[in-house]
């Protein structure tokens, strides 16, 4: 298996910083009914706001069809992809929420427990293996 980190974190990296860059703006739900005339004619904010994630959700159907006319499905909903939902679904829940720091020792514990505990022994044990395969004594 192979994965393109360094796209998925230009993505990730371009969806926060529009995120941090709208609310330095002051967007707020009061501005969707402004409009900018553009090349293709007159745009709303809230035009723009909606594109800005159903741009990345149809993204999403066209890497599914393009991998399924490759022969590369996914079988199952790789550990991997589950990880970077759920981590961008608690995210998301912070949006608006600093001053009210929401579960900050929870999500300090977490952190640390990937960097302190999850990573190092995922390591520790794939390395093992790699010495010792299942079923063998190592030497």
């Amino acid at each position: 298996m192979k994965t393109d980190w360094h796209l998925i974190r230009s993505m990730m990296e371009t969806a926060i910083g529009a995120c941090e860059q709208m609310e330095a703006m002051g967007y707020n739900e009061s501005h969707r009914h402004l409009s900018i005339e553009t090349s293709q004619g007159p745009v709303t904010v809230f035009d723009l706001m909606v594109s800005s994630f159903t741009y990345p959700e149809s993204i999403r159907y066209q890497i599914i069809r393009e991998r399924h006319d490759a022969g590369a499905d996914q079988p199952y909903v790789h550990e991997f992809s589950r990880l970077l939902v759920a981590m961008a679904q608690a995210s998301a829940e912070l949006v608006g929420g600093k001053d009210a720091a929401p579960a900050s020792a929870s999500l300090e514990q977490m952190l640390a427990w990937y960097k302190d505990l999850a990573l190092p022994n995922l390591r520790k044990a794939i390395e093992q293996a790699e010495i010792a395969p299942p079923g063998k004594t190592p030497v």
